[in-house]
């Protein structure tokens, strides 16, 4: 839990600023477009620290006690289940808008009867693994329960089937280093590999999203080709 705080600190600082950002956007032409693209650029960032913390595991592990190391397997859980948190942040704004506020409510209640369920039935076998577990399936579902949700009262243009695709990959890469760890090559070689990983997922995104990011206010010109 202690590792999985790094992407919490980020969407908790994300969350302060972009909900006010939202609220002024709603007074514009075509807000929705907006949320949809913050929601793009959010999902890359928030699959880039996945892949940062989750390839380099054997490094961040430093920065707990040696006694929690055995709970190390469990990271990648939360990490992606406080993924599925920041996007439910995101989402959650069609609420706000349209004046559905209880959504929010019943959104949290159904996460929060899946957590129980699941702490109840299964902690007694599988200890902190099914917290961790729960803490993901919860997290989804409120994720996905506002989408569906939200598309019917608020739509927006999310490019959702990208998105799904940003998170396939980035768990795939993972899974990918995982297997290549078992051939027990060397902890730098693990490291190099890692950066590999994580240096073609980077390119992937600055390949589909390069259109995007020449939009970008300041940073938008060093991805905009040079005339001569």
């Amino acid at each position: 839990y202690k590792l999985s705080i790094l992407i919490s600190l980020f969407i908790q600082a994300f969350r302060m600023g972009a909900e006010p950002f939202f609220f002024k956007q709603a007074q514009g032409q075509q807000p929705q477009k907006v949320y949809a693209r913050v929601m793009k650029f959010f999902v890359i960032v928030i699959c880039f620290m996945f892949l940062v913390v989750a390839l380099f595991l054997d490094i961040w592990k430093y920065f707990i006690d040696q006694h929690y190391w055995s709970g190390l397997k469990v990271v990648p859980i939360l990490l992606l289940a406080n993924m599925f948190l920041g996007i439910y942040y995101n989402l959650s704004i069609w609420y706000k808008l349209s004046n559905r506020t209880m959504a929010g409510a019943w959104i949290t209640l159904i996460g929060a009867f899946i957590t129980l369920a699941i702490n109840y039935t299964f902690i007694p076998s599988f200890s902190y693994v099914a917290c961790a577990w729960a803490t993901f399936l919860c997290y989804g579902s409120m994720m996905v329960v506002s989408y569906i949700w939200g598309q019917k009262n608020y739509r927006v243009p999310y490019a959702w089937k990208k998105l799904v695709a940003y998170i396939i990959i980035s768990v795939a890469l993972y899974g990918v280093h995982e297997l290549f760890n078992r051939f027990d090559l060397g902890i730098w070689t693990n490291r190099v590999f890692a950066l590999i990983l994580l240096s073609l997922f980077g390119l992937l995104i600055l390949n589909v999203e390069k259109k995007e990011f020449q939009r970008l206010p300041y940073v938008g010109r060093f991805f905009t080709p040079k005339t001569t």
